[in-house]
């Protein structure tokens, strides 16, 4: 039951005058119905009904208004969708300074929705793309023969996950950059040697890229404190946290996008907030600036494979009616933006 949930209320009004409740009827979730009937024994007795569903290749072009989360929301797709899309630009989108209104999206993905059009669920995301100041960029989902996961790729079969993520948290405003600033707490300026992102108490922190923890526990300033060893003498630290997830311990292997902890205040904070570095020889560098080479890149029979699926997709976004695909980044000319024809198809 939840706020603004709308009830079907079902009564007779017998010789009393009196209404007397014969049945209840509401939404519980989407494809599900809850009724509740009384009996000729005057006993109430619930009952769920599946709805039915239809499925559906959902093409979706449009561009932002507002933020991405919401902007995608409203063109049909659900939470499930758009933490996709964040996993997968996470390596080289800074979503608070990259992404403006105006810039587009384009997502492929079957929906299924029940008789009034309500989505029940989304599956099958295959092509992601977003089209900012930056350019284009786009991938497809590949399960390459004997892996036993898929995983994203660019036209060219070049993964998209890197060595190091640029923002190891989800749904996060960056709050302070790397470099000189006035000091919240000591009121003066000081380098600061790392980017803060501000989130909610207990929002989670995940591991920037595969690594072995070095250290956890509280340390001074930094409060609950987690740093984590990865390979090309890279390491990366994460301070202020609430508390730590559990197994984060010294010398536990964890890999990309791992939960190691939550958001809080612990240490010199004035709110909740992530505080991230990443260190190369022990030295901070600025984690915005990093340019990591990709990870695996397809070839051979499999980068065949993948070249037949990556063209299934791309006739699937050309063949929806009344949509236009974006350009992907190997489409595209210098300073030519998408065309936005179209929209939720």
């Amino acid at each position: 039951m939840r706020p603004g949930q709308e009830i079907d209320v079902y009564y007779e009004t017998q010789d009393d005058d009196v209404p007397h409740l014969t049945g209840l009827a509401f939404r519980a979730d989407p494809g599900a119905a809850i009724t509740v009937d009384v009996s000729a024994d005057g006993l109430y007795h619930a009952r769920e009904i599946q709805t039915p569903w239809q499925v559906e290749t959902t093409h979706v072009v449009a561009r932002i208004d507002g933020s991405l989360y919401q902007s995608a929301m409203n063109a049909g797709a659900t939470e499930q969708v758009v933490a996709e899309i964040s996993n997968v630009f996470a390596y080289d989108v800074d979503f608070q300074r990259d992404i403006f209104p105006g810039d587009a999206f384009e997502l492929v993905f079957d929906r299924y929705f029940d008789e009034d059009g309500r989505t029940i669920k989304t599956t099958d995301l295959c092509f992601i793309s977003l089209n900012t100041r930056k350019g284009p960029r786009s991938y497809y989902f590949f399960k390459a023969p004997g892996d036993a996961d898929g995983s994203w790729y660019d036209q060219n079969g070049r993964s998209a996950k890197k060595f190091l993520m640029k923002t190891p948290i989800d749904g996060a405003r960056l709050s302070s950059s790397f470099g000189m600033r006035l000091h919240p707490i000591l009121g003066y300026s000081r380098m600061h040697k790392g980017v803060d992102f501000a989130a909610r108490t207990g929002t989670p922190i995940r591991a920037a890229g595969d690594g072995v923890i070095l250290r956890d526990g509280w340390f001074g300033t930094y409060g609950n404190y987690v740093r984590i060893r990865h390979g090309d003498s890279y390491d990366t630290a994460y301070a202020h946290l609430s508390r730590f997830a559990a197994g984060i311990r010294p010398g536990a292997r964890v890999t990309q996008g791992q939960v190691i902890g939550y958001v809080g205040a612990t240490g010199a904070a004035t709110g909740p907030h992530l505080h991230y570095e990443v260190l190369r020889f022990n030295a901070q560098v600025n984690p915005m600036k990093l340019n990591f080479a990709t990870g695996r890149n397809l070839d051979g029979k499999i980068l065949e494979a993948f070249d037949a699926e990556r063209d299934r997709i791309d006739a699937l976004r050309a063949s929806q009616p009344g949509g236009t695909p974006m350009m992907t980044a190997a489409a595209a000319p210098t300073g030519v933006g998408a065309d936005l024809r179209g929209g939720l198809e």
